[in-house]
């Protein structure tokens, strides 16, 4: 019979087509409507997963989850390469001190803080919960996800040093929430917790961050020689370029090492290599390949979450779930404006205080919080399903809440804005300038500090790695010639756009 219809035969794909498209309308319909100046996008994806999770479980029963396989290696990977990779790199390693006090002291205090007022309030719980359990459940609550904020950042310009912090602190939080996360899992299963386990998971912490890092930086020479012998065909560099950090990725998962880390390291470190090997239009195609692939995990991530409101293993105890919501947010301020205090010590540029505010109101939950949740084992920790409705009610409050209330809360404290100044050559030549002469007066003093390393660095990359790892290396001449011909191009496209009243 010719229209007989054989359903088994494409299920699968069309019921990922249909999900992908109803991304897409979400997406169409959240950026077309005034709806954005209100609500962060991941909230309207949250509420389309609702209402699709109360459609399928009214009308066919069905129970849908998110399985730990699917995130873990699927959706976390281009969520986190695209988060390297678009990370400001010399913003980044100049605000280095203070994003790594934020993502790895800030992250260890919250876990620690968190899990001391869960366990207080312990006896007015539901069941009766083990610290370790507890301590496990603080780790995975503390990943922040900071999308919602960073968009409004994005909008109304916020300066670079609180844009700079809020991502990079985000991006390495994650990183260090995921390494702690699965050696406290491990901890979990030891019926008796004695000190030299807890020595043996700091001792993992640092094994698996660090293996993360060096495999990370392998993948960077094996990225940038592929495409460095590749540059003819270049129709196949975009594909290297996100091929070659996912096997980093999957490289440092079977040996035990951070995939996360890993693979943060490759997307942030072969950039600089990869401009001198692929063309303006592979550079641009690639980026954009790079960032749908994020753009479309997270939303797959946020319509589960959204979907999973309804299921049926869900275990509510409303002191749990408000004592949870109460200290990561209380917890988050607590955190950051001591750690604040300690860094502007250090600092030329202060973090100001309507900063740390913003800063400590932005710690909004997402993708791997909900992610993390759904790996723990049931058979160890008894409370899962009450853990992951706490952590689904953590992120409806924190994306929908905070994430609402961050715009007006911006322009309320009135936090300062990156002026628009008229962009000039002399400004990238006095970057560079400024660290030689800083370079050059820490050695005269005979001081070793950050801009002598800074500079010993960028000599060992400019003499031996860029020539080995790029087929047109970059000299500092060749930039300014380069960001030259990109200002005269934005200058032309301006005067035209001005000259048609676009």
């Amino acid at each position: 019979m010719l229209s007989q219809l054989e359903w088994h035969d494409v299920d699968t794909p069309l019921i990922i087509c249909f999900w992908l498209t109803s991304i897409v309308v979400a997406k169409i319909i959240f950026h077309q409507s005034k709806i954005g100046h209100f609500i962060p996008e991941s909230s309207v994806l949250i509420t389309f997963g609702l209402f699709a999770g109360f459609m399928l479980e009214y009308f066919f029963g069905w129970d849908i989850s998110l399985h730990p396989d699917l995130f873990f290696l699927y959706l976390l990977p281009p969520i986190a390469l695209e988060a390297g990779y678009c990370l400001p790199f010399r913003m980044f390693f100049k605000n280095i001190g203070t994003i790594l006090l934020y993502a790895v002291v800030g992250t260890c205090l919250n876990i620690l803080f968190i899990s001391g007022i869960l366990y207080l309030f312990s006896p007015y719980y539901q069941n009766s919960i083990p610290y370790i359990d507890l301590l496990l459940f603080s780790t995975l609550i503390s990943a922040v996800d900071p999308v919602a904020v960073l968009s409004v950042f994005e909008e109304i310009h916020v300066n670079q040093i609180l844009y700079i912090n809020v991502f990079g602190e985000s991006l390495l939080n994650d990183a260090v929430v995921i390494v702690l996360y699965h050696s406290l899992a491990h901890m979990a299963t030891i019926e008796k917790i004695e000190s030299e386990h807890v020595q043996e998971a700091v001792g993992s912490f640092l094994t698996v961050a660090t293996g993360g890092v060096i495999i990370g930086l392998l993948f960077v020479f094996f990225t940038a020689f592929a495409t460095k012998f590749s540059v003819k065909i270049e129709v196949v560099q975009p594909l290297i370029c996100l091929l070659l950090p996912y096997c980093c990725y999957l490289a440092c998962e079977s040996v035990h090492m951070s995939g996360i880390i890993g693979i943060v390291t490759c997307g942030l470190m072969m950039k600089p290599y990869l401009d001198g090997n692929l063309s303006e239009k592979t550079k641009t195609t690639t980026k954009v390949f790079m960032k749908t692939m994020s753009n479309t995990c997270e939303a797959i991530v946020f319509l589960f979450l959204g979907l999973s409101i309804f299921s049926k293993s869900h275990i509510w105890d409303f002191i749990f779930a408000s004592v949870t919501v109460s200290a990561c947010v209380l917890v988050r301020f607590v955190v950051v404006i001591p750690l604040t205090f300690l860094a502007n010590r250090r600092r030329v540029k202060k973090i100001a205080l309507v900063d740390q505010a913003i800063i400590a109101y932005g710690g909004l939950r997402g993708a791997i919080c909900y992610g993390l949740v759904q790996t723990l084992d049931q058979d160890v920790i008894l409370s899962k399903d009450m853990m992951i409705t706490t952590t689904v009610v953590v992120i409806v409050f924190t994306v929908f809440i905070q994430g609402s209330t961050i715009a007006p809360l911006v322009k309320l404290l009135r936090v300062k804005t990156e002026e628009e100044k008229p962009q000039l050559i002399s400004t990238h030549v006095l970057n560079g300038f400024s660290d030689d002469v800083m370079a050059g007066i820490e050695a005269v003093i005979g001081k070793r500090g950050g801009n002598y390393y800074r500079r010993r660095l960028s000599a060992f990359n400019h003499d031996i790695l860029e020539p080995n790892l790029m087929i047109r290396p970059t000299s500092r001449g060749a930039r300014l010639v380069e960001k030259v011909c990109e200002m005269n191009a934005e200058e032309s496209r301006k005067m035209l756009l001005e000259t048609f009243e676009v």
